[in-house]
């Protein structure tokens, strides 16, 4: 069924609120529709319980815009990140330290993207590789769980071995 109707009104913006829309509705999008386990990115709409590892490498740098323009506080992109490092570390299936294009959002399982592709998938890895290092970068302070975060980003990054892919 279509969904109740809304009165909306337009008006000039500036550069800085034109940002500001684009950022925000970019994050929201990347913050609510998330997946309330893994924490991970779906698909698309209406995706269920497909997750997007390189869609979740975005998300986690959106999560850092995010962060800065105080969409949601510093200690919530923490418990976010956490819950997304925790899941990749113990729950998501890998091949030889890479990810698969697509997983099971609550089981970690691959779910496959075609017939012949159930396994690593190394452009997906390398967005999400990159998310992390920056989140590496960004999570920089003294604290218990950022330390802990910076730890398992370094886990999961220096687990991919590139070279068997060669």
């Amino acid at each position: 069924p279509l969904s109740d109707s809304v009165v909306t009104t337009t008006h000039d913006m500036t550069d800085e609120e034109f940002l500001d829309m684009v950022q925000r509705t970019t994050f929201r999008y990347f913050w609510d529709y998330a997946h309330p386990v893994s924490g991970l990115i779906r698909e698309r709409l209406g995706s269920g319980e497909i997750v997007t590892i390189g869609g979740s490498g975005f998300g986690v740098m959106a999560l850092l815009v995010g962060i800065e323009r105080e969409y949601v506080s510093r200690e919530q992109g923490v418990q976010r990140m956490l819950t997304i490092l925790n899941f990749l570390n113990t729950q998501a299936d890998r091949f030889h330290g890479a990810f698969s294009h697509w997983l099971n959002g609550t089981t970690g399982a691959v779910i496959p993207f075609s017939q012949y592709d159930d396994g690593g998938d190394l452009v997906e890895t390398a967005y999400m590789i990159q998310g992390l290092l920056t989140a590496r970068q960004y999570f920089d302070q003294s604290t218990t769980e950022e330390i802990e975060i910076r730890n398992l980003i370094t886990q999961i990054w220096e687990t991919v071995e590139w070279d068997w892919y060669r």
